[in-house]
């Protein structure tokens, strides 16, 4: 092969790579701006989700946590550590076995494919910004307990405190060991607000205390600066 061959052939390369980059971005646009194909752009988000899913899923399995389901709704993936050990009674530092728990879940989370979206798709994020769409990963710790009432001694004054300070102890463990950015994390306290069982029974009121870790991921228009 002739040294103009072998030029001509690597600016035809060159070339190709910039058209379908092209196309990409044409493609992305039409999407974004085509009211009838904007399903087909939250389908390839709700994809990246079921991977996602489907990873933490093989790992969970794999490792065998005890006290942690996953599942998944239209709203994302559902963590949820339900362990009778996880606090001490009207506490709000988890336990040697939560730590432990939050540390795999931790390690996890920067591997899912909506976690790592910006560095697998970077030319997709890029004509997705020039649409005026932003990628967002949100990870929302919440906390929940049961209907018994905080005692009169105790420094927190009723189960919505006790259930976010519990949320902010297990994000703030989270955020930390996985090193994922602060501003993808929030929580919220739901107090006895949210049960999945009556609090009839000792059995019903450990089902009810419980710290869930959903996540999601979404396009959101971008805000003009001001």
């Amino acid at each position: 092969m002739t040294h103009h061959e072998s030029k001509a052939r690597k600016s035809w390369l060159l070339s190709f790579g910039d058209l379908v980059t092209l196309l990409i971005c044409f493609f992305i646009m039409t999407l974004v701006l085509n009211k009838g194909d904007v399903k087909q752009v939250h389908q390839w988000i709700d994809g990246q989700i079921e991977r996602s899913y489907h990873s933490l899923q093989r790992t969970l399995a794999q490792d065998e946590l005890v006290g942690v389901a996953l599942s998944r709704d239209n709203e994302g993936i559902l963590i949820t550590i339900n362990t009778p050990d996880a606090f001490e009674s009207a506490k709000t530092q988890p336990s040697p076995l939560l730590n432990q728990l939050i540390q795999r879940i931790a390690l996890q989370l920067p591997q899912l494919p909506i976690i790592q979206v910006e560095q697998n798709y970077p030319e997709l994020i890029r004509s997705m910004q020039q649409a005026g769409l932003n990628w967002h990963t949100d990870i929302i710790i919440e906390g929940h307990t049961d209907n018994d009432a905080i005692a009169a001694t105790s420094p927190l004054r009723n189960n919505w405190q006790l259930s976010a300070l519990r949320a902010q102890a297990v994000m703030m463990q989270l955020q930390s060991e996985s090193k994922l950015p602060p501003e993808r994390f929030s929580l919220a306290g739901k107090g006895e607000y949210a049960p999945i069982s009556d609090n009839d029974t000792a059995e019903h009121k450990s089902q009810n205390r419980r710290i869930q870790i959903r996540i999601n991921a979404a396009l959101l228009k971008s805000t003009p600066s001001s």
